[in-house]
């Protein structure tokens, strides 16, 4: 599986729109393990629809807007957004399949803030709505 980490400066990206590069990282072992790669400079969408040409998988970064992370879910890619912390570390614990972990949340989100838009399509039953972290 091939998952992109936006990263600046050795931390996950703290926004995605204006994230230069990924870090690819691949937990099958086929391929070398990190590689950093470029983003287009225009819209999100033009930097989801690059990952998906590059066989990405996951995407782990920062603030992302709702609308993006359901772009990203209709290319079948899985989206962890509001992820802070050093990117090693980030990695390392995604590699775990232990990302799920409050400690990784970005400041101001809350309790399981992080988490309630990465499953992808339960945003669109509105921002009030109880169902959005039991599907």
């Amino acid at each position: 599986m091939k998952a992109a980490f936006t990263i600046w400066d050795g931390r996950i990206a703290p926004v995605f729109d204006v994230a230069g590069q990924v870090l690819l990282v691949n937990s099958d072992g086929e391929e070398k393990p990190h590689t950093t790669v470029k983003l287009p400079t225009g819209s999100a969408f033009e930097k989801i629809t690059f990952l998906q040409q590059l066989d990405v998988q996951v995407l782990i970064c920062g603030a992302m807007t709702r609308r993006t992370a359901l772009y990203a879910h209709d290319l079948d890619i899985e989206v962890f957004p509001f992820i802070a912390g050093e990117q090693q570390e980030i990695i390392d614990t995604w590699l775990r399949q232990r990302l799920l972990d409050n400690r990784f949340c970005m400041p101001g989100c809350g309790r399981n803030g992080c988490f309630k838009q990465h499953r992808g399509r339960q945003g669109r039953r509105g921002r009030n709505s109880r169902h959005r972290l039991e599907e």
